[in-house]
C-alpha cells in the first residue's frame, strides 16, 4: 500500500479545482491502494485512492493542517501506465 508525498506548490493554477478537506478528514477516499500525503507536514490528504481516481480530479489539495497547497507528483499527473 504505497504512500506518496505530494508536491508543494506556491499557489494552484486554477483555484476552481482545489480541494479543501476539513481538518481531520481526507480530500478523497476510495478503494484503491495509494495514500497521498502533504509534501510539507506529511498529513494524509487522500486515503486509499486509485490512480484513475486522482488523475484529473483536482488541480491541488490544500492541507487542512499546514495550509499549503499540494499537487500530484509529476509521475502521477498523466495517464502513462508503466508496467514494470
Amino acid at each position: 500500500m504505497p504512500q506518496k508525498d505530494m508536491r508543494l506548490i506556491e499557489r494552484p493554477s486554477d483555484p476552481e479545482g482545489v480541494l479543501e478537506p476539513a481538518p481531520g478528514s481526507y480530500a478523497l477516499t476510495g478503494d484503491g491502494d495509494i495514500t497521498y500525503r502533504c509534501g510539507g507536514c506529511k498529513s494524509k490528504l487522500a486515503q486509499n485512492v486509485s490512480h484513475d481516481q486522482v488523475c484529473g480530479a483536482f488541480t491541488a489539495i490544500r492541507c487542512p493542517k499546514c495550509g499549503r497547497h499540494n499537487e500530484l507528483p509529476p509521475e502521477d499527473q498523466h495517464h502513462h501506465h508503466h508496467h514494470h
